[in-house]
Parts: structure tokens; sequence; C-alpha cells
């Protein structure tokens, strides 16, 4: 019979299970503190199925990040372009990973979403999708239009797979 095993010799920082699994409810654990409420230090990314409800969790991590690094002027269009984003991607990628990120980069908010929707090698076809996928994004454009930003529609690489979709939006008043 195997013998358990022992965490602590695993390392010290895993938790152990309490012997009632009940327990693991009431088991308090800290609150989480960002590395600095510095918008510099803001940099998260994440993975979500590709299912129309990712779109509420998508917005919900991202209500958390802005409001603890202290960006809450960018709270009502990150959260618009981030579900049209994720429900943008679903179209394209139904049931497959999204990768999100987030990230401050030179005084701006810069919002991705790569998803699994290959290149067309047909031209025509390639320009067929980008132009459906650009009226999807209708939403987005008017948002990041409004807030002074851009964005844009990546072009995967002949050795890329999938399609990146960005905005960028500067600090408020800047």
């Amino acid at each position: 019979m195997p013998s358990p095993i022992d965490t602590e010799a695993v390392c010290p920082l895993i938790t152990p299970t309490p012997p009632n699994p009940s327990t693991l409810t009431s088991t308090q654990r800290p609150a989480y503190k960002p590395r600095s409420s510095d918008p510099s230090a803001l940099s998260y990314s994440f993975t979500v199925p590709g299912d129309p409800l990712s779109a509420g969790v998508v917005r919900t991590t991202i209500r958390t990040v802005l409001r603890a690094h202290g960006l809450s002027a960018f709270e009502e269009p990150t959260l618009s372009i981030s579900g049209e984003l994720v429900a943008c991607a679903t179209r394209f990628a139904p049931g497959q990973d999204l990768y999100h990120s987030l990230r401050w980069c030179d005084g701006a908010l810069r919002i991705v979403n790569w998803d699994a929707h290959h290149a067309h090698s047909d031209p025509h076809q390639a320009a067929h999708c980008t132009a459906c996928r650009k009226r999807t994004l209708l939403l987005l454009a008017a948002v990041v239009h409004e807030c002074r930003g851009t964005w844009g529609i990546s072009k995967p690489g002949p050795a890329d797979e999938g399609t990146r979709v960005w905005a960028r939006l500067p600090l408020p008043g800047a």
C-alpha cells in the first residue's frame, strides 16, 4: 500500500489539506495584495474556456485587477472591451481556450485576447474572415475610439497559429 505523500517534504509552501474536507470553506487565507498598486506593476494573463460565460469571468477578474492597481478610471471601457473580445473569440474558436492579457505599457493599458482561429491560406477567405471579425467588434471599436485609443487584429505569421486582437487605452486626460 503506498504511503501518503508528505507535503512538507515536497514544498514548504503547500497548504496541507485538512483531515475534514468540510472545513475547506472556512479555511482563512490571506487577502490578495498586488506587488504594488502602481500601474506599472500591472501584468496579468489568464486562460478561459471558449464559452460565452467566460466573458463574465474575464470582466470580474479585470475589475478586481484594475481596482487593485488604482486604475478604476479604466474600468468601464476595459470591461466593455474585454467582454467584446471574449464574445467575438467564442464565435471564431468555440470550445477552445482563449488567452487574455492585461498589461500597463508606456502610460497605457494594453488588453490582448488570443484565440485558436488559424489564418486562412486563401487570401479571399482571410479577407472575409477579418471583415467578419471587424463587424463583430464594432462596439469595441466605438469604445476604443471614444477613449482615444487604438486597436487591431494581428496577422499571424506562417509559423503562428491563432488570432490576436488587441486594444490600447491611454491614461484618461493624457
